[in-house]
Order: C-alpha cells, then structure tokens, then sequence
C-alpha cells in the first residue's frame, strides 16, 4: 500500500512538472522600432556617448534608444566614442537574460572619419550560465585599437531577431557537476528580441602613443593626414605645451564627458576633466563646464 502511495504521488509530481513546461510560453517578441523614429542618416549626426579610458557600464537598449536603418534593417541602437587618451583597449560585451528575451549585438568599430572598418557578431555559443553575481549571459571580449577606430556601435540585426536560445535548467546543470540523477525538469527557452539589457567593461591596455588624425580637404577629396602634437619648448615659460590646435575628436570627447560628469553629480571628475581639457587647449571648455553647473542648478530648483 506504501509503494502504491508513493507511485502516486510521484505521478501526481511528474504531471505537475509537465505540465509546467507545457504551459510555460516565451514572451512575445518586442515589435521593431517604428520607421518615423528614426534618428538620422549619417554617423556624423550620432550622439556619441564618451567612455573613459577604464569604464564599466550598464547598457539599456529599449524603446528610448536611438534608431537608425542599418544595412541589414531598422534597429535600436548604442553609440560611444573611446577616449583620445586610449590606444589598445580590451572590450569585454555581456547580453542579460531578461524576462526569457535576450538582444544579439553586433559591433561596428568606425574610424575618424565614422567609416566601419570592423564587424562583429557575438558569438551565440559563448554563453555563461547565471552565478552568484550575474544571470545567464552572452559574453564575449575584443582587443581594439582605439587610435585606429575610436568610435563604436552596438545594434542587432532583424534577421537575428525570434530565434531561440536553450538554456539547461540550473537543477539539471547541478547535477551534472555533482553526477547526480538527471532531475524532470524543462529547459529554459529564451527569444532574441530587439531590445535588452547589456553591460560593457572597458580597459585600456596602452594608452595612444600617435597623433591625432583629422581630415582635410585635398583636391576635393577629403585625405587622412596626421597632425604633429609632439611638444616643443616655451622660451619665456620654459613649459612644454602643444602646439598643436585641438581636434574635433577630442573637443566633443571632454565636452561630452564634462556635461555627463556634472548631470550625475560628479563635480570631481568634472574638474579632473576640466584640467585636462585646459591642458589640451580645448577651446571654451570653462564655459561648458560653468554651463552644465548653473543646469544641474536650475534642475535642483525645479525639483
């Protein structure tokens, strides 16, 4: 009669687990961006987002992000732009597991002049199972070389949107470590969608040892040239100073990174970056750092 029970109530268990899995749906896939919501045409128009030479950050691709038609079709998207400052960089690029739905990044490295020279797809084998500190992920590192493309962006591709991930069950993996009994338990599907939630690490390995390049018009054509920044000497002050002007890279780079700093109360890496930018002779960088102070300002007396 016991073992009668216990048949029992392990049928009644294995129902339940079935029927779990059975009823258990993916979320639908979030519909692509609308086609008036695009932001601009040509890279020139992006907002670049400025990254420091060591930077961690969280990335929200969603509804508020820009959009842009790609070659491969209409996507939200990230943009950032490396510091002057770096030469090698390690970028090491995680896509979370959120709600079953998950985003497939595809980087596009750009130069100077935002001309793509390099693409790349995260690799949807490169997959990392959750742990104390982070969810299932996709991750993935790339050794770039800032000087060469300073500026990068982060977008899917539609055809890579409503595939399907599988992902074991955390019982099922366990037990695979400890060699233990498979237990009834359904895998996790997880959806590519076109939005998600990614976190970026960078780390500069060497920092730039190259001038600048800026682009000058040569016969009607718009030719690379390198511009010497190498200091000489001030007779009357004895200091070294550039020479040089200032390129339009780095000005928007400290501008950018000024206002950023200041709207989120980081009064002393503002001033960090209000030296070196003097140091660099970024024209009227003071003012755009007294700006940005009397706007977070008027934000504080709003509220």
């Amino acid at each position: 009669m016991q073992k009668m029970q216990q048949l029992i109530h392990f049928t009644l268990a294995l129902f339940m687990v079935s029927g779990c899995s059975a009823t258990k749906q993916v979320q639908n896939i979030v519909s692509p961006p609308a086609a008036d919501s695009v932001c601009c045409t040509r890279y020139q128009e992006v907002y670049w987002t400025p990254l420091n030479a060591s930077d961690n950050i969280k990335l929200k691709i969603d509804s508020s992000s820009p959009v842009r038609n790609f070659s491969s079709g209409r996507s939200y998207f990230g943009a950032f732009q490396f510091s002057p400052r770096s030469g090698t960089v390690n970028l090491t690029l995680k896509s979370l597991v959120f709600n079953d739905q998950i985003f497939m990044p595809t980087l596009v490295f750009l130069d100077a002049n935002y001309h793509p020279q390099k693409t790349f797809q995260i690799d949807p084998h490169q997959l990392r199972f959750s742990d104390v500190f982070e969810p299932d992920r996709l991750e993935q590192s790339y050794q770039i070389n800032a000087e060469q493309t300073p500026y990068l962006i982060i977008f899917t591709q539609p055809n890579q949107v409503g595939q399907t991930i599988t992902i074991p069950h955390p019982a099922k993996r366990r037990a695979i470590e400890d060699g233990a009994p498979l237990p009834i338990v359904a895998d996790i599907p997880v959806t590519t969608g076109y939005q998600g939630s990614l976190t970026m690490t960078v780390e500069t390995e060497s920092i730039r040892q190259h001038a600048l390049q800026q682009s000058l018009p040569t016969s009607g054509n718009r030719a690379m040239v390198n511009t010497p920044t190498s200091p000489k000497s001030n007779i009357k002050s004895n200091r070294w100073q550039h020479t040089a002007p200032p390129q339009a890279e780095s000005t928007h780079y400290y501008r950018s990174a000024i206002e950023h700093a200041v709207s989120e109360h980081d009064i002393a890496k503002a001033l960090a970056l209000l030296d070196e930018a003097k140091a660099l002779r970024i024209p009227d960088i003071q003012q755009t750092f007294i700006h940005a102070i009397n706007m977070m300002q008027s934000e504080k007396c709003r509220k």
